[in-house]
């Protein structure tokens, strides 16, 4: 063997050590998953958007809106038991995994009570109350589009 080759060797089982690695960091990459939980989250940035234009300063507006949380909340329901059922191949993949549901359930918490200020209050524009749903979302979008890159 000369030099040449080995270096070329080495270099494959490098690369096939380090793309091992990625299983035992990170679940597995589900492009629905990331599909969906992207699909989920611009409809979460389309209601916040609606709400910071004013559409929903009153409370009586909010029967109006039950079926977008609804389906806002419906996505993330199976979006959190398909990251949850992910296979993983290590104690950080778990780990990994564990986090990203805890990101996707903590959007949902956020959608919920915007959803519950809505119902009592109305949602009054550029108060900061669409913010932390909006920052939640947005965590758990990019914990689930993570996995692309491992």
């Amino acid at each position: 063997m000369n030099l040449a080759q080995a270096i070329r060797t080495v270099g494959v089982a490098g690369l096939a050590l380090a793309l091992s690695a990625c299983a035992l960091f990170a679940p597995p990459y589900d492009a629905t998953l990331d599909e969906k939980t992207t699909s989920a989250y611009e409809s979460v940035a389309k209601l916040a958007a609606q709400a910071e234009m004013g559409l929903y300063q009153d409370k009586a507006t909010y029967p109006g809106t039950v079926d977008t949380y609804a389906t806002i909340q419906g996505a993330l329901a199976v979006v959190a038991v398909r990251a949850a059922s992910a296979p993983v191949a290590g104690k950080r993949a778990e780990q990994a995994r564990d986090m990203t549901v805890g990101f996707i359930k903590g959007c949902s918490a956020q959608v919920s009570g915007l959803a519950k200020l809505h119902q009592t209050y109305g949602v009054v524009p550029n108060t900061g109350a669409t913010q932390a749903m909006m920052v939640s979302c947005d965590q758990a979008a990019k914990a689930v589009g993570a996995m692309k890159n491992n």
